[in-house]
């Protein structure tokens, strides 16, 4: 539990609070060792039980930072509040702008912008050596073949500012360079600001993820995941895996002390900062800064493999509190997220009445709902319909235990 001086809990304001299967258990978490006022662009349902007070303001256009403000003050009208914290993407800048204007502790403004601007991010890593990576921003094709014949392929193609592997591609040949910046161009913006495309060399090697508790200089490496690909060449996330075995010496070591190094280079403070790294033949180098914590329902799986809770770690760094990073047990757990073959209706998963009997199998859940149209990445980015959760003793058995699942787990459909 967190106390203010008087012994009472102390109470965060909490922007944003994403989709319910991805966080509700990260709130819950929160919930636990804090008081929460939840400022939300949607009325709350399912969040209303772990909330003290809730709020409601417009997200969308050049007036949300305003519109945060007016329903933040409120909100916490007559309500003492210690500070600002987010952990959805697209509420980092808006959080941080608001901790500034209410004068709270949060994320820094500059370092929340540049943590949602990719170009920013490269020109920072490399300018100071950090983790130099060759990287062009264009604005119209002819600029960005031009970029793509200095770097030569295999190169990435990706928007300045999107997240989620949003309108990314790898290009290994000339041919198909302006099919990729046109999607590139034209990813849905989901809401954020993304002005101009990146051309960037591709970088060989082995990339995991880890997430870095930030506060007043100090960066603690709290967690980390394997990643499973899929749909190659877009470098869609189809799931992860943590715990005992995940990563190896030098992950462990050269990887996390660059994401630290990089996170606090950042000037990002009072959060769980997402980073993704790429063991390279030249070392480790950083794909991208995030200043708030992994997403796709890694609260859940960080919990069930080593018993470390994102939600009361995000809690600690928003206090400016020394991170508690004590792991329980040597497990290990992984997620793999279910698409369809190709567009249609969603029927549901294979019933697989063997494998749902296992016992390494945690949790099989259908994210979609029944006779709903459905259409797998590329074209769909988000098209997942399901998600299933095992454990192990080590990574690679779970590994090979999702494999299986994703096998057996055929979505039904016409």
């Amino acid at each position: 539990m967190t106390h203010d001086s008087a012994g009472s809990r102390e109470t965060l304001l909490v922007v944003g609070s994403g989709y319910r299967a991805g966080h509700e258990r990260l709130l819950a978490q929160m919930a636990a060792d804090a008081d929460l006022l939840l400022l939300n662009p949607e009325p709350v349902t399912w969040q209303r039980h772990l909330v003290q007070a809730a709020g409601v303001f417009d997200a969308c256009g050049s007036g949300a930072d305003e519109n945060a403000l007016r329903a933040a003050k409120a909100l916490l009208d007559r309500r003492r509040v210690a500070a600002v914290v987010t952990y959805e993407e697209t509420m980092v800048v808006t959080a941080a702008r608001l901790a500034r204007s209410l004068g709270l502790p949060g994320v820094p403004v500059a370092a929340a912008e540049l943590a949602r601007d990719k170009h920013r991010q490269r020109t920072l890593l490399s300018d100071t050596g950090i983790s130099p990576t060759r990287s062009l921003l264009v604005h119209d094709l002819a600029a960005a073949r031009r970029a793509a014949r200095e770097i030569g392929y295999p190169l990435m193609v990706k928007p300045r500012g999107l997240s989620g592997s949003a309108g990314v591609r790898r290009v290994d040949e000339e041919s198909q360079f302006d099919a990729a910046f046109d999607a590139a161009l034209h990813a849905d913006k989901m809401g954020l600001e993304s002005e101009g495309i990146l051309v960037e060399e591709f970088l060989e090697g082995f990339e995991f993820d880890v997430d870095c508790l930030v506060h007043d200089g100090t960066a603690t490496p709290v967690s980390w995941a394997r990643k499973i690909w899929a749909y190659d060449p877009y470098p869609v996330e189809a799931g992860f895996i943590t715990g005992n075995g995940t990563l190896g010496r030098a992950e462990m070591t050269e990887g996390f002390d660059l994401a630290c190094r990089s996170v606090l280079a950042a000037g990002i403070d009072r959060t769980v900062a997402h980073v993704e790294v790429k063991m390279t033949p030249a070392g480790p180098r950083i794909i991208e800064l995030n200043a708030r914590p992994g997403g796709d329902i890694a609260s859940r799986i960080v919990e069930l493999a080593r018993g470390v809770r994102l939600g009361s770690l995000l809690v600690s760094a928003a206090l400016g509190r020394p991170p508690q990073t004590a792991s329980s047990g040597d497990r290990a757990a992984g997620i793999r997220f279910l698409y369809p073959r190709s567009r249609q209706r969603f029927d549901g998963l294979a019933e697989a009445a063997t494998l749902r009997g296992r016992p390494w199998i945690h949790e099989i859940s259908e994210l979609r709902p029944r006779g709903e149209t459905v259409t797998p990445p590329p074209e769909d980015l988000y098209g997942r319909v399901g998600y299933v959760m095992a454990t192990g003793p080590h990574a690679d058995e779970v590994e090979d235990r999702l494999l299986l699942a994703h096998h057996e787990l055929r979505v039904l459909g016409s």
